[in-house]
């Protein structure tokens, strides 16, 4: 039986050797090839390096959470001038850690996959077991790839092992690229058995990932691609194999499996090699039982276009974090600071905000701090609110919020966090939880898409509303927010509210990036317009365009949201590593703008 936790494997069952390039992998498997395949339970522990090197530090245990969701245009990271600065301020250098970080990281599961693939081909095992393993590293080796491309664009590309003398690949164009990709996981969905185990590759995981990818291609400009797209996407949905959860919180407690909408995704267990360190990067500081950075917020124009679009939307309790119990630095609940709790045991951020009271109460050794929040209820546009407005006199607090979070020097929480990484119960950096990579709310909110893009806008509001309806059925009661679509829309109208609804539902999660351009530049400008059309952030910005600042709002470009400026933050840079060290590849092979 599969274990549900990835290994990594080292001396003892795997050796990979050291190298410059992460193009050159050049695994050699201890003992010799064949004996590392002689048995199918040395080749499922090969199997499961390989999903291993998925799930690590360079994989989605890190990078591919922390890079995706700064780097979208919808994070936050102190401005103080380092690198996770200037890729949150989408203005990457190639020079980055944590983009070589994600490029090593894929490039690694390529390598082994393509190792083990040319190996198991060779092995001696009965070929109904070499057939689904075999389809197991495809599925790995192309979602790999699809991730690169998405990211990347054109790369270096190969589908065999390495030699140490042979790693010197210029890049490839991505069409190419996904041709691979398509055939990977058609190969998978045609050899992988129908039962499916939680964390491993699947057959209908597969063509729902052809759909995605069919309808990534679309988006970019084939509109063959769209009819592709559809017969994937219909032919899961008809399977009725995947089905969204009730709650959309119960997605996020820790040790998720079993999930009917969970298409793909990483398991991890606190004492394995493979570790999801999310809670580690976004968990506020002290606000756990283990250690937190808190290296990652939400913005604040993604926190209030969420809110003020869906007011009531049980996901954004879910999604985003303001306030939370203090912890000693042991990982130890704060002692309580009064003789009964008061919000001086809290930590609040943004939209809300502690002031003191000038009362102190008897017995206490401490005024009185009072908590108020944005009422973005009240306001003439809640979607994005007004200092002018929220400091007119009318609303409790808000003076405070206002000079704590929009004054000069900043604050640390004038931001809210993301809370769906962060795990209460943490050990060390260690989370347990587990991340999905692909949910089925996302297939049905891109299936609405390509049905409005093939004119039948109406199915296409039916599917949307799926996962609408879940939203309004997730709170302890029912709520009439987010609201189904009117059927007057038009199709542009619709393209736009699928385009911000896949916003909304997966903020917090590793698809971020690539779902801000998903749509190219036309929607990129719209999305990262929300942040430099917002009245706090030119407020915020203004006030601290002076002299060095950790705490301040981005504007982006300044101000100048160009199709220049949109075209280079389609993709990140190729990492200057790749660059010194793949003679096939120089600078001047970097993507446009870089």
């Amino acid at each position: 039986m599969k274990t549900l936790k990835y290994i990594l494997l080292f001396a003892g069952v795997l050796s990979f050797s050291a190298c410059n390039s992460w193009l050159d992998e050049d695994p050699e498997y201890s003992i010799n090839t064949n004996t590392a395949f002689a048995t199918k339970e040395s080749a499922q522990m090969a199997l499961q390096g390989c999903y291993g090197y998925m799930a690590n530090d360079n994989g989605y245990g890190q990078a591919w959470q922390e890079l995706m969701i700064s780097a979208s245009g919808f994070g936050w990271y102190q401005t103080n001038g380092n690198d996770q600065d200037d890729y949150t301020s989408l203005r990457a250098i190639p020079a980055s850690t944590l983009i070589n970080m994600a490029w090593t990281g894929m490039y690694k599961v390529i390598g082994e996959t393509n190792a083990f693939i040319a190996n198991m081909e060779e092995s001696p095992l009965d070929e109904s077991v070499k057939t689904s393993m075999l389809a197991e590293a495809k599925f790995l080796r192309a979602l790999a790839y699809y991730n690169v491309v998405t990211t990347w664009g054109d790369a270096p590309f190969k589908t065999t092992p390495s030699a140490s003398d042979a790693v010197a690949l210029p890049r490839v164009e991505k069409a190419t690229i996904l041709a691979q990709v398509e055939k990977d996981w058609t190969d998978a969905f045609n050899d992988l058995p129908e039962k499916a185990t939680d964390g491993f590759a699947s057959k209908w995981a597969a063509k729902a990932f052809l759909g995605k990818l069919y309808y990534t291609i679309a988006a970019q400009g084939d509109q063959a691609a769209w009819e592709k797209a559809k017969a994937c996407f219909d032919e899961v949905y008809n399977k009725g194999i995947y089905a969204l959860q009730p709650k959309f919180g119960d997605l996020f407690a820790n040790n998720v499996t079993g999930s009917k909408e969970s298409i793909f995704q990483m398991n991890y267990a606190v004492s394995g090699v493979s570790r999801n360190r999310g809670s580690w990067l976004f968990a506020p500081t002290n606000s756990t039982t283990g250690k937190s950075w808190s290296r990652i917020r939400a913005s604040k124009a993604l926190y209030d276009y969420f809110r003020g679009t869906y007011p009531g939307d049980a996901r954004l309790e879910v999604t985003f974090q303001s306030k939370w119990r203090n912890y000693t630095a042991n990982g130890q609940v704060a002692a309580q600071v009064e003789p009964v709790p008061s919000a001086r045991d809290t930590t609040y951020a943004y939209p809300l905000v502690s002031y003191d009271s000038k009362e102190t109460p008897e017995g206490w050794s401490k005024s009185k701090l009072l908590v108020a929040e944005i009422p973005y209820e009240q306001l003439p546009d809640p979607a994005n609110p007004s200092a002018k407005e929220l400091s007119s006199g009318k609303y409790a607090g808000m003076d405070e919020l206002v000079k704590k979070y929009l004054e000069n020097t900043g604050d640390n929480q004038g931001w809210p966090y993301f809370k769906k990484p962060i795990d209460q119960v943490v050990s060390a950096q260690n989370s347990h939880k587990n991340i999905f990579i692909y949910r089925y709310a996302d297939m049905l909110l891109m299936m609405a898409d390509v049905y409005n893009e093939l004119g039948d806008k109406n199915k296409a509001i039916d599917l949307a509303d799926e996962v609408l309806s879940r939203a309004r059925q997730s709170g302890s009661q029912p709520s009439e927010q987010p609201a189904r679509w009117n059927s007057s829309l038009s199709k542009d109208q619709i393209k736009e509210k699928i385009y911000f609804e896949r916003i909304f539902e997966f903020s917090g999660e590793p698809g971020m990036y690539q779902i801000v351009r998903s749509r190219g530049t036309e929607m990129l400008k719209k999305a990262l317009e929300l942040n430099n059309n917002h009245e706090l952030v030119l407020l915020h910005n203004a006030n601290t365009a002076t002299g060095v600042n950790n705490f301040r709002d981005r504007y982006y470009n300044n101000g100048d949201l160009s199709e220049d400026f949109l075209k280079k933050n389609l993709l990140l840079p190729i990492p200057k590593n790749e660059i010194d060290t793949n003679s096939a590849i120089d600078f001047s092979d970097n993507n446009f703008g870089y």
